[in-house]
């Protein structure tokens, strides 16, 4: 028991640096953990805490009315002596509603509007100029060229090397195009 505490006061008179250093650092750790914990968000304000009380007053004669059935809540309130920069409205724009858009149109036919936009032979309305088979035949999904070549003469073709795992390219070579070049034989025809 007497070499265990020897040991003891040895370890500590040749390490006592070390031993303050790690007490103020376990102290200020403490110190700023307790700083973090004391603030509490409880959505209350300090009143409740002090013992005044953290209700609001209670009124007596509030007018308040729960709200009526749809359409009959729109009740504004009435504003006095407000000058603003802008005049209100005047009668001529209180017109009722447009109902039909043909209202809006020149109404007479002798107009310059009618005698440049005849209506009758030749009118277009009402007319389906789409043919509904236009894109039959046509793969618009998959293997079209997306880098097409617009040339007549077919390119030699760029060999694909294998560059690894990534950047692999999925455009293949136009086997169909017609070889236009001298000697060349004509395509497979599958």
């Amino acid at each position: 028991m007497a070499s265990l505490i020897k040991k003891v006061t040895s370890f500590v008179s040749n390490n006592m640096l070390l031993i303050i250093a790690l007490l103020i650092g376990i102290m200020g750790i403490g110190y700023y953990s307790g700083s973090k914990s004391v603030t509490m968000d409880s959505m209350t304000n300090n009143r409740a805490y002090n013992g005044e009380g953290g209700n609001a007053p209670v009124m007596d004669n509030v007018n308040v009315n729960p709200a009526g059935p749809l359409g009959t809540n729109a009740d504004f309130a009435q504003v006095e002596n407000i000058k603003t920069s802008t005049p209100g409205l005047s009668n001529c724009n209180a017109q009722e509603s447009v109902q039909d858009p043909k209202e809006l149109l020149p109404q007479d036919t002798n107009s310059e509007w009618a005698r440049l936009n005849p209506v009758g032979q030749g009118d277009l309305s009402d007319v389906n100029l789409l043919k509904a088979g236009h894109h039959i035949g046509i793969n618009t999904v998959g293997q079209s060229l997306r880098n097409a070549n617009q040339q007549l003469r077919s390119d030699p073709p760029v060999p694909q090397v294998n560059v690894g795992p990534w950047h692999n390219t999925t455009i293949e070579a136009d086997n169909m195009r017609v070889p236009l070049e001298l000697g060349s034989a004509p395509a497979l025809q599958q």
